[in-house]
């Protein structure tokens, strides 16, 4: 079984903490009023209530993004749901690996003065689903990195999160920019995306973290506009800048309704 690299202290969370009467089907509880009905009739209208509470209930209001329980331990397959997609083409030192920690598969990326992209695409409403929930555990941040400054713009950990119409979002933990900065590298490129720093330094080294962003509220606010459908969310680390190592892991990520 594949484990982590340098796990360090013990792991700690740190952030957010069918019926009777011979008639098929679910015991509901409804403050609907149903008029007496004729034992033939029972089942029909009892059939009638499940179907109109189920089409009541509204869409799922969580959508999963990891599935790292759908992978045997070992490196990633990167052929299929989870790809690259930069640029880069180089062979990755050690490759994205799904590894064993706290009793769960989860992701690890691990760089050594290179940078490390994977995504999946899919299609989200932001307006339906618009809070972001991830969990991560950092194990070597980059020595030096900061992402104010674009020659030492290096990061253990980021969250992508990529809009229709060229824009993007994303959430890092860096080495030494405090919490609360942000910045946008790209203003003059085709592609813009803003870094937001929402973990810094390595008080929490080694421990999971759990975070949860409001994406629409920030893609407000930092463009100025109403967000477009979400189409690719990755994960990334970075250590091409500083010429230095990262190692950090991914547990849940999902998109939550509001």
């Amino acid at each position: 079984m594949k484990k982590a690299v340098d796990f360090g202290e013990p792991t700690k969370l740190v952030g957010l903490e069918g019926s009777g009467g011979g008639c098929p089907g679910p015991r509901l509880e409804s403050k609907i009023a149903v008029a007496p009905a004729r034992p033939r009739h029972a089942c029909a209208l009892l059939a009638l209530v499940v179907t109109a509470l189920t089409l009541g209930a509204g869409p799922v209001s969580t959508v999963r993004v990891d599935n790292w329980d759908a992978y045997p331990i070992g490196p990633l397959d990167l052929s299929a749901m989870w790809r690259r997609y930069a640029e880069e083409r180089t062979t990755f030192k050690r490759p994205p690996a799904i590894v064993q920690d706290d009793g769960r598969p989860v992701l690890q990326l691990m760089t050594d003065g290179e940078a490390m992209r994977i995504g999946r695409t899919l299609k989200i409403d932001p307006k339906k689903t618009p809070w972001l929930v991830w969990e991560w555990k950092p194990l070597v941040l980059p020595a030096g990195g900061d992402v104010r400054d674009p020659k030492r713009n290096d990061q253990a950990g980021r969250v992508m999160v990529v809009f229709k119409g060229m824009k993007g979002i994303q959430y890092v933990w860096d080495t030494t920019a405090p919490v609360g900065t942000e910045v946008r590298p790209d203003e003059l490129e085709l592609f813009q995306r803003a870094l937001i720093v929402v973990r810094s330094g390595s008080r929490d080294l080694r421990q999971w973290s759990r975070e949860r962003r409001n994406v629409s509220e920030d893609y407000r606010r930092v463009f100025g506009e109403a967000p477009r459908p979400i189409k690719l969310v990755g994960v990334e680390s970075h250590s091409n800048d500083t010429g230095s190592r990262t190692s950090m892991l991914f547990g849940t990520l999902r998109f939550e309704g509001r």
